[in-house]
């Protein structure tokens, strides 16, 4: 009898366990998105990517979301529809450059999806951001991928100036200045002056 009532106290302290263990995971779920709890800060990031319909543009950004925002919103993008092959990302609550190039590298290498497309991102870049030094901060600089999918986890941007440089996710140290930019700067041609004018889809999980 004593063995059976052992076991019975047994299973109920797992039980219990298990119960808290899920509460607790619940609990600290993402909250749901509300437009209402984040003020909008006008910024002049924008990521251009050329060729996937805007469905597939939707789906990845949707993905990447659903990965970075666990359990906050570090990425909500507003998509616009450009043409058929060509959709432009805004980010009306402002984007951590980390997150930004991240992004972006995905949009041309992504994960569950196959398509080709050409991604450029332009922005001013700011003394806090991740991986920028002196000579690139508070310059306009235009962001991009390296052509070799093997070279998928860096990214290369090259300042208003035509100086060249390349990231790489895997170290915390400074961008490296290149000898040349692998792309020389020019300014986003399907851009509008405000970008904050555009109106378009927000994202900022798969749901």
């Amino acid at each position: 009898m004593s063995t059976i009532i052992s076991i019975v106290i047994i299973a109920i302290v797992i039980i219990v366990l298990i119960v808290s263990w899920m509460t607790g995971k619940s609990t600290a779920s993402r909250p749901e998105f509300s437009e209402n709890d984040y003020p909008e800060i006008n910024n002049d990031k924008g990521i251009l990517i050329e060729g996937p319909i805007y469905s597939e543009v939707k789906e990845a950004c949707m993905d990447f979301c659903e990965m970075i925002n666990e359990m906050e919103y570090h990425v909500i993008i507003k998509l616009v529809r450009i043409d058929p092959n060509t959709c432009l990302l805004l980010f009306p609550y402002e984007i951590d450059f980390k997150y930004y190039c991240y992004l972006l590298n995905y949009l041309e290498f992504p994960l569950y999806l196959k398509f080709n497309a050409k991604v450029t991102g332009w922005l001013t870049s700011k003394k806090i951001d991740q991986w920028i030094d002196n000579r690139s901060v508070n310059k306009r600089i235009m962001v991009y991928n390296a052509a070799d999918k093997n070279n998928a986890d860096l990214v290369y941007f090259t300042t208003m100036d035509q100086i060249g440089y390349i990231v790489e996710f895997s170290s915390n140290e400074k961008a490296k200045e290149l000898p040349s930019p692998v792309r020389r700067f020019e300014s986003c041609k399907r851009c509008v002056d405000d970008l904050n004018i555009l109106k378009g889809e927000l994202i900022v999980s798969k749901s």
